[in-house]
């Protein structure tokens, strides 16, 4: 994700309305409701069968919820003037209620001088237990808190680097500080140290004990997945953390190993079962995999970091995520097939989901399989397709695919973001234009970056995408 603004270089641095108009959003009236107020929803299981925590909610569009599309029709962007912050308004060609939740003139602090804010990253939870408080990153480096039900600011929060909630606690936040695993309190904005991985490496002087900007721990929140370095940035291990019992329980040293220097990132499974590193930079030859002493591409480790196997020889990008069925599977961007395909972490089997056009466009893709209480879909987001004119239906959009073979497609939104694939001396000119569009545990929230056609200019926003919480049951 960020290797080309935070190398290890650059690492310490780091740490230091509903309308239906084609030009522009009204605000609400004064007696309308689409103003972002808090409503409760009930705990409990869905209609759908879907697992559910109270979550509260931003007051969707006052109309009803037009029919989900659910076709693969060429669909053309409507002109639509950026909308004000925190007033909901429809899509015009998707009908999906949406807001703006960051006002990117007005929500940073006084000295912070990014150009503007944005929800983290595809593969990262940007919601807390239960859906209360989100949270947003200034594109210079800062993190700010959000209330997720009436989308007000709450002020910048003194975090670093891997911002990860707590499964459990809304009011808990870790982030990584070096060797330290720390905690925040977004209530009282007090930090303490959980664990510092130093005294797990005796003899040894590490820089960094962190999952590198991507990981995620298990859903239950008890295992970490992560990588230690030393002070040249040199990787000296893979580390598996149990927060429950607060002890590293499993360590592999990684020093000499082939390939290993260039691992992208490390995290666990969903369930805890397995340990993921991404050695995709040192890809496998055609038609092999990584093997346990000669990794590469994708490798997987049993949770004691023992018994590794390939599990892709190379991937776009990717997220992991839970099937219908309970299965924890991969859903990544199939760079040998162009498709966006799943694949089994147990057993390595890969079903193919929806085929990719680049007949037209370089289109590039993320992946959010972070519903992770809404088995058997993720959440996709493209950009760098057809602009102004789109040539396939997944042009710059964000949508839900199903995990399943032939599963369906839900289309939620155009991002309206445009990007340019022109590089500069940090990286791409429009990397922060991305969509990077990422779920709430239950789907029915789902945040995406936008710079609204701004191209070169990373004056970017967060929006968000609202389902009604039986959408699926809407569906034909």
């Amino acid at each position: 994700m960020w290797r080309w603004l935070l190398g290890a270089a650059a690492l310490a641095a780091a740490l230091i309305a509903c309308s239906g108009g084609n030009e522009s959003v009204a605000p609400p009236d004064d007696g309308g409701g689409a103003t972002a107020e808090q409503e409760m929803a009930s705990p409990g299981p869905s209609s759908d069968g879907a697992t559910q925590t109270p979550q509260p909610t931003v007051r969707m569009c006052d109309d009803p919820q037009p029919p989900l599309i659910t076709d693969m029709e060429v669909r053309q962007p409507v002109p639509l003037s950026e909308p004000p912050a925190r007033t909901p308004f429809r899509d015009p060609v998707f009908g999906t209620c949406l807001v703006r939740v960051t006002d990117r003139k007005a929500d940073l602090g006084p000295n912070d001088r990014s150009p503007g804010l944005k929800n983290e990253y595809s593969r990262i939870q940007s919601f807390n237990a239960d859906g209360s408080r989100l949270v947003a990153l200034g594109t210079d480096g800062a993190w700010y808190l959000y209330d997720a039900a009436t989308l007000r600011p709450l002020g910048s929060i003194p975090i670093e680097i891997d911002p990860r909630w707590d499964a459990t606690d809304p009011n808990r936040l870790y982030y990584t500080d070096g060797t330290r695993l720390m905690s925040l309190d977004v209530r009282t904005r007090k930090q303490s140290t959980v664990h510092d991985f130093a005294a797990d490496f005796s003899g040894q002087s590490l820089e960094a004990v962190w999952s590198k900007y991507e990981g995620s721990p298990s859903r239950d929140g008890r295992y970490w997945g992560f990588m230690a370095e030393d002070k040249d940035w040199n990787p000296v291990a893979f580390v598996v953390y149990d927060l429950q019992e607060n002890r590293v329980t499993a360590r592999r040293d990684v020093r000499g190993v082939a390939g290993v220097e260039n691992v992208d990132n490390t995290y666990v499974s969903p369930l805890g079962t397995y340990f993921i590193a991404d050695f995709s930079d040192s890809y496998c030859e055609r038609g092999k995999l990584g093997t346990d002493a000669k990794p590469c591409g994708y490798m997987v480790y049993d949770r004691n970091l023992k018994n590794g196997r390939g599990l892709l020889r190379i991937s776009g990008h990717m997220d992991l995520a839970i099937d219908a069925g309970g299965r924890e599977v991969a859903v990544f961007q199939d760079i040998d097939t162009d498709w966006i395909s799943m694949v089994d972490l147990a057993t390595g089997r890969v079903t193919p989901l929806s085929p990719i056009d680049f007949s037209h466009t370089g289109i590039g893709m993320h992946v959010s399989g972070r519903a992770l209480n809404r088995p058997g879909w993720v959440v996709v987001s493209t950009y760098n397709g057809g602009n102004p004119t789109q040539y396939t239906w997944m042009d710059d959009q964000v949508f839900l695919l199903e995990l399943k073979e032939g599963g369906r497609v839900v289309r939620l939104a155009h991002t309206r973001s445009v990007f340019l694939d022109a590089e500069v001396s940090y990286g791409e000119k429009d990397y922060w234009a991305e969509a990077h569009a990422s779920a709430n545990q239950d789907l029915t929230r789902i945040v995406f970056t936008s710079n609204w056609g701004r191209t070169g200019t990373e004056e970017v926003d967060m929006y968000m995408i609202m389902l009604p919480p039986d959408w699926l049951s809407r569906l034909p």
